[in-house]
């Protein structure tokens, strides 16, 4: 409990060192929150593309092909059926989840990069590629039913989401490996301090 109360207290302090025992509790909890508000933020937006998809499919039963049960939604579109579902909300969605997991985690992963000696900055390296794609995959998905759909757009957001999730293996890799023993650059070891020397 006092490695989440200490991550919230610490949201801003972008300075010094959080040791794996500080970092990981406050994490999981970071975590929880913001995938539970995307979750959320996801659910609403997919209701009114349900909407969407049903009346396209009764004005064009040929083209849009809607199957549901109480488990399952599936909508089909023909290529050249002029009906492309509006995904802005939708990835309005993820964004906003993905920005307060960004902001709840920014200071913490800055910490902890620290206590490996490392700048805080290395944190970021994924955050560029997600942003990247998810604005490529709502211009992909507006794309689809375009006559004169670009197949390198797709190309390059497949190349941009394994460059992405490399850079964050790399940093979670990094996050979990043990920090510096002794003070670095920038300070004193985090967490409770050694027990004295005895001879």
């Amino acid at each position: 409990m006092r490695a989440i109360s200490r991550g919230f207290m610490n949201l801003f302090r972008f300075g010094g060192r959080d040791s794996p025992g500080q970092f990981w509790p406050y994490a999981a909890v970071a975590f929880v929150i913001g995938f539970a508000v995307m979750g959320f933020g996801v659910a609403m937006a997919m209701e009114p593309l349900f909407e969407q998809a049903l009346l396209a499919a009764q004005q064009n039963p040929d083209s849009v092909h809607v199957t549901q049960s109480p488990t399952h939604y599936s909508v089909q579109i023909e290529p050249g059926a002029g009906f492309t579902p509006d995904f802005s909300n939708f990835f309005l969605a993820l964004g906003a989840g993905a920005a307060l997991l960004i902001g709840l985690l920014a200071a913490a992963v800055t910490r902890r990069l620290h206590d490996r000696g490392l700048s805080g900055f290395i944190g970021s390296v994924p955050v560029v590629f997600l942003v990247t794609g998810l604005i490529g995959m709502q211009r992909l998905m507006g794309a689809l039913d375009l006559p004169d759909f670009d197949e390198r757009l797709f190309i390059l957001i497949f190349l941009n989401n394994l460059i992405y999730m490399a850079s964050l293996a790399g940093l979670v890799i990094l996050l979990i490996l043990p920090g510096q023993p002794r003070r670095n650059a920038f300070g004193d070891p985090a967490g409770p301090p050694s027990p004295p020397v005895v001879d």
